[in-house]
């Protein structure tokens, strides 16, 4: 009997320790983008199809070459977060009082916003691109799906604000990006934010995570995303369920237009609508996107995009 509960218990610590450690292996694969971006040179999680839609989209080639030539200002904050962020900031053409956050996704840089930034700049926008947690100039290499970005965001609306008082700004966010947007709607924000375009964000880091844990490795979501979340709090980063969009939007007086592509299976389009229906603000609308895939939606349905975006933020500038 003394045999068999010392073989019982062997088994059970070396199936926790086995679980530990996927939840170390999951957790630095994610969060750590270094190793990310490592990880994709090698192939991994790369997806033929997108990849050539991106190498032959026109609009996007444009705003990149556009983007380059223009070599956006660099600007640095020391933020709440206890270290120096950076922004690139492209001025208005002209002196106004518009400002535009955009805000990048996942893994990118701000670069890949270049179609954005370049529409707004257009539109006669002031427009700031914040470097996010753990990406680009960012001296931390982990991120936080929107957690910690959040604070950054209101850091750099604290910026604009104290650089111009009159400033009537709005947020627009991708993916991570649009995660971000709702999160900060859900904080004690100045007025002087008047809308935000949240364009295929998540219900939450954990959701999130649990679907893609199914859907690309074939997981199931525990133990394998409460043991990566163990990791995540052991190295006091954030905690998967307290990166939740939905409950954010709940308490926001921020409108809000809510814009996902109907064929996105990374940040799947169903999670569009319980965001919407959460959402308190005072004005609030949604657009699919036909035939988009995840954060495709600008280059997929261009003109149905942009002419439903500037419809909607006109109200308020």
């Amino acid at each position: 009997m003394k045999k068999s509960v010392k073989a019982i218990t062997g088994l059970a610590l070396g199936a926790g320790a086995a679980v530990l450690a996927a939840g170390e292996l999951v957790y630095h694969c994610m969060m750590n983008m270094d190793v990310h971006h490592w990880m994709k040179s090698k192939g991994l999680f790369c997806n033929e199809e997108e990849d050539k839609f991106w190498a032959e989209s026109e609009i996007y080639q444009q705003g990149l070459a556009w983007y380059d030539e223009i070599k956006p200002e660099i600007l640095t904050i020391f933020s709440s977060l206890g270290r120096d962020m950076r922004a690139d900031y492209i001025p208005a053409q002209n002196p106004c009082e518009k400002w535009a956050i955009v805000i990048h996704g996942y893994s990118a840089k701000t670069n890949v916003m270049s179609h954005y930034a370049w529409k707004y700049h257009t539109l006669g926008y002031n427009v700031i691109l914040p470097h996010m947690v753990g990406h680009d100039s960012d001296s931390v290499r982990y991120c936080s799906m929107g957690f910690h970005d959040k604070t950054a965001v209101k850091d750099w609306i604290s910026y604009i604000v104290r650089q111009n008082p009159e400033a009537k700004i709005l947020m627009h966010g991708v993916s991570m990006g649009s995660a971000t947007t709702m999160l900060v709607t859900g904080e004690d924000i100045p007025s002087n934010v008047v809308c935000a375009v949240a364009d295929c964000g998540y219900t939450s880091c954990w959701d999130e995570y649990a679907y893609q844990a199914k859907q690309m490795f074939r997981l199931p979501a525990f133990p394998i995303i409460h043991s990566a979340n163990f990791a995540s709090l052991r190295r006091k980063n954030f905690d998967f369920r307290l990166c939740a969009p939905i409950e954010a939007v709940k308490k926001s007086k921020t409108p809000t237009l809510f814009i996902h592509g109907a064929d996105d299976d990374f940040v799947p389009y169903h999670m569009m609508k319980p965001l919407y229906e959460s959402c308190t603000a005072p004005d609030k609308q949604m657009l699919t996107v036909p035939d988009s895939f995840h954060a495709n939606a600008a280059f997929a349905g261009n003109e149905l995009y942009w002419n439903t975006t500037e419809e909607f933020i006109s109200k308020y500038f």
